[in-house]
């Protein structure tokens, strides 16, 4: 267990372009969020009954493969590092499995169950391939941890920019790129793209790993890998909070188009309730300042906190002035946690090492994604199982089962979430020798 020293004081640009790649990640998996369910059940014309499957069981098999990943992540040696070399290898299958994942070939029955089931199953792959690389990059950057949460939170930032940006002009761009709902998704897609593409490659270009392990060897078996992972609690807690935060979230921001329409009778506010994720960025901007003078568990329990009072106040009344306003402040709170998320982790890739030796930074991190890809099934399939369960037909009259559905997806669902999320940081704690000696505990 040697020494941990701090290293070199990252550059800006290193900073911004960490910072474009998950800019550019997030465009597709912002859409995917935000208007796959849509797209499959009312342009697509899937039943929600199977979508909810869809969800269960394919980003269930993606979480089970993201451990895998990151044991090869592990065991990646190249002379770009173990991390950079996927931002360039997987960049153009993601692009072009995002665009076949919004595309409508003429299929009827099992046939287009299958399409639907290889396509989204294999573009939760491909994120993976990115993100966890990129993700786990972070401990790779800098030692230093007021860096390394002011860099997270820069690259929280702009990943959110992408996911609140996407989520505000997609329909009306959908409208003007196609004559048709069905063929103005594929073209917004394919341009939304092009962007991904473009920064992904100037990640690659402008990063460096930097960072070598104190005493772990550069390549670790699959023993040494799991060995990083006991004892270690902020990497269980880690793991628990991402589960938490992907249930809550998903589950409200599906539900958006949905809840707008047939709760409130007011699908004009689809738009303005999807801006108001930028609320986020503001949570998120004030992460790493906030947690450089309270602490990351303070600040994240401050987070859930409000994450959770906002949303449960939502169906207080139908106004739009209301309801933008406690989405405003329900992301707001969890932009402040959202923000935290990979810097908590990279301090438990740091504690791992401390307690065994190894510094395997890719399963610790590939293993919390399987947190995150879990949430997120359980989160979109509990809201699709709803309307399916109340009877939910695409051009259908809303029914009051229906109705009541979406507002237990859009709102009773993510709160219930976001307090178990504010429980789960109370067990990110440190062996006290570790706590005592380190610059950089929670």
């Amino acid at each position: 267990m040697g020494a941990v020293a701090l290293n070199s004081t990252l550059t800006l640009r290193e900073r911004l372009s960490y910072g474009f790649g998950n800019f550019g990640i997030n465009l597709l998996f912002g859409v995917t969020g935000a208007y796959l369910m849509y797209f499959y059940t009312d342009v697509y014309h899937v039943n929600a009954a199977t979508v909810a499957g869809l969800f269960l069981l394919a980003r269930g098999a993606d979480a089970v493969f993201d451990p895998l990943f990151g044991l090869l992540i592990d065991r990646t040696d190249t002379r770009w590092g173990k991390h950079r070399p996927y931002l360039v290898l997987l960049a153009l299958p993601f692009v072009l499995c995002g665009v076949a994942v919004f595309s409508t070939p003429a299929l009827h029955g099992e046939s287009k169950t299958a399409y639907i089931a290889v396509t989204y199953t294999l573009l939760g792959m491909l994120y993976s391939g990115l993100s966890l690389p990129l993700n786990s990059m972070l401990p790779t950057l800098t030692r230093d941890p007021r860096a390394r949460n002011t860099t997270n939170a820069l690259r929280e930032l702009m990943g959110t920019g992408a996911v609140v940006g996407v989520g505000y002009i997609m329909l009306p761009l959908v409208h003007a790129l196609g004559a048709s709902e069905a063929q103005g998704f594929q073209r917004a897609v394919a341009l939304m793209g092009l962007v991904t593409l473009v920064a992904l490659l100037v990640a690659f270009a402008n990063t460096r790993e930097r960072v070598a392990p104190v005493v772990s060897p550069q390549v670790l078996n699959t023993r040494q890998s799991l060995l990083a992972t006991r004892g270690n609690w902020p990497w269980i807690a880690t793991m628990l909070v991402n589960f938490c935060f992907w249930i809550g979230f998903i589950a409200h921001v599906q539900s958006v188009v949905y809840y707008a329409r047939d709760v409130l009778a007011q699908p004009g506010l689809v738009g303005p309730l999807m801006a108001t994720m930028a609320a986020l960025l503001v949570g998120t901007a004030a992460s790493g300042w906030t947690a450089n003078r309270i602490g990351k568990i303070g600040t994240g329990l401050i987070g859930a906190g409000v994450g959770a009072l906002a949303t449960a106040a939502i169906p207080l009344s139908k106004l739009a002035v209301w309801q933008l306003a406690t989405n405003a402040m329900g992301y707001a709170g969890l932009g402040l946690i959202g923000g935290l998320m990979f810097a908590l982790m990279a301090d438990a890739v740091d504690y791992g090492e401390w307690r065994s030796g190894f510094r395997a930074q890719g399963f610790l991190f590939a293993a919390s994604s399987f947190g995150v890809k879990l949430g997120m099934s359980i989160g979109g399939a509990a809201g699709a199982w709803m309307l399916a369960r109340a009877g939910y037909v695409a051009g259908q009259p809303v029914t009051a089962a229906v109705a009541m559905a979406v507002g237990v997806g859009h709102v009773w669902i993510p709160v219930l979430s976001y307090v178990a999320m504010g429980a789960s940081l109370l067990l990110f704690r440190f062996h006290p020798d570790y706590a005592r000696g380190a610059a950089h505990h929670a």
